[in-house]
């Protein structure tokens, strides 16, 4: 195996301020001194850099010297396999109160999940109330897709999110903080 140096496009302001939460959630969970493999500080550089490169998890801890479990554990993942089966049941319950606007690729994708009707083919044109549907459903996902857009530019990690449907919010939430931080929005 062949070892070798990276450099992660942080400031070190960031990777303290990750530190510091660390080590409060640490000290509220009463972890002893010494019981993690890695300080506050290499694991939040651990997460910034899974974050910024979007990097194998195993291959990344390996890099940290931590085993494919502790690496898991923590960025608290769960199987990629068991989150694409579950996420859509992980939904539902929160339908009733809030839809789900997605692309037409989730057509028929079930009850509570809205896309936009998709062309007829032979040139036949959509009924105009269709049409100003797929307008507005449009008009507010893409809100919602510059925004991630933004936010997955940066941070790599969000392109193919391989945790547990549960935390995906935690981490876009997680991945917002750090970008008002770099833009100095909180400190």
């Amino acid at each position: 195996m062949i070892a070798y140096r990276a450099t992660l496009d942080v400031s070190r302001a960031l990777v303290s301020h990750l530190s510091g939460l660390l080590k409060a959630e640490r000290r509220r969970r009463g972890t002893r001194k010494g019981t993690r493999r890695c300080s506050t500080w290499w694991q939040a550089v651990f997460s910034l850099a899974w974050f910024r490169t979007g990097g194998h998890i195993p291959t990344l801890g390996r890099g940290f010297g931590l085993s494919r479990s502790t690496a898991y554990r923590y960025l608290d993942v769960h199987d990629v396999t068991a989150a694409r089966l579950l996420v859509l049941d992980t939904l539902r319950p929160f339908l009733k109160h809030m839809p789900v606007l997605a692309d037409a690729a989730y057509e028929g994708a079930g009850r509570g999940i809205h896309t936009p009707v998709k062309h007829l083919g032979g040139g036949v044109e959509l009924d105009v109330d269709i049409r100003a549907r797929n307008v507005l459903l449009r008009g507010l996902r893409c809100l919602g897709e510059r925004g991630f857009a933004l936010l997955d530019r940066r941070w790599r990690a969000l392109r193919h999110i391989s945790l547990s449907p549960g935390r995906v919010g935690d981490i876009v939430r997680a991945a917002l903080v750090l970008v008002h931080f770099e833009h100095s929005r909180i400190t």
